[in-house]
């Protein structure tokens, strides 16, 4: 499974991805952590899944091996590149 800190707030990855053409198709709290922020984001009509999570100023995102769908793992590379971040 790969994972990688994002430099930019949920918020911002969030805005990017759904400006990418992206919808949410869930969204909860991670199991264990309080007050954390978890979405399931892909493109619709195609297979494929990006998770975004947040939790105590920490921005990652995952994708699971057979969720790949031929383009997340590029694009969770592409944002992990990206640095938004400020002060």
């Amino acid at each position: 499974m790969l994972e990688l800190e994002l430099n930019m707030t949920a918020n911002e990855a969030l805005a990017d991805l759904r400006q990418r053409g992206l919808v949410v198709r869930s969204e909860r709290e991670l199991a264990r952590r309080a007050g954390s922020h978890h979405s399931h984001l892909g493109f619709p009509g195609r297979a494929g899944t990006i998770e975004l999570s947040e939790w105590k100023c920490r921005v990652w995102v995952k994708v699971h091996p057979r969720r790949d769908g031929g383009w997340a793992t590029a694009l969770a590379h592409e944002l992990s590149s990206e640095d938004r971040r400020t002060g």
